[in-house]
């Protein structure tokens, strides 16, 4: 399961990598036909706002896998030990709740979309549950992430909070 696990979380990252690369492609292409034709178009600032929207949550389930999380390191880099490893289990286990918390709301609030047939109010008027949909999916791959995390966590013996590189 962890390995499994593992992989969908690298290629969801992988593929919020590729859409925010998509995102300067079309933004590049929003400045040339604004500024070299005179041609705005009306799609790009709202699918660049879901492609975004989109990489950022199929991220995090990576970013909690190497340990890239904003972590306040002043307190945590003075723990050794038994001390260091619940300190890691406790962070694991509140992002772990957060995640079923959002899941829940975020879901509700997608299939609220979906029955209400809810729309944006731009000019291209793309249906909510598109953006929504984004958190539901992102926080589902996080909370899976956080399970094969605690069981690693669980079965080292040393727990280090040394970060590369501090501010």
């Amino acid at each position: 399961m962890k390995s499994w696990i593992e992989q969908l979380s690298r290629l969801s990252a992988l593929l919020g990598a590729y859409l925010f690369f998509c995102i300067g492609l079309i933004i590049a292409y929003e400045v040339g036909a604004r500024y070299l034709f005179n041609m705005p178009t009306i799609w790009v600032e709202e699918v660049s706002r879901v492609l975004q929207l989109w990489g950022c949550y199929l991220s995090m389930a990576w970013i909690l896998k190497q340990r890239k999380m904003i972590r306040i390191s002043i307190l945590l880099e003075r723990l050794s030990g038994l001390y260091a490893k619940l300190a890691e289990l406790l962070s694991i286990t509140i992002i772990g709740i957060f995640s079923v918390i959002i899941i829940y709301y975020a879901s509700v609030i997608t299939l609220d979309s979906v029955h209400l047939n809810r729309h944006t109010s731009s000019m291209l008027g793309l249906p909510s549950w598109v953006f929504e949909l984004s958190i539901v999916i992102g926080f589902v791959l996080l909370l899976m992430q956080c399970l094969v995390e605690f069981m690693v966590v669980c079965q080292q013996d040393k727990v280090s909070f040394k970060t590369e590189h501090d501010i």
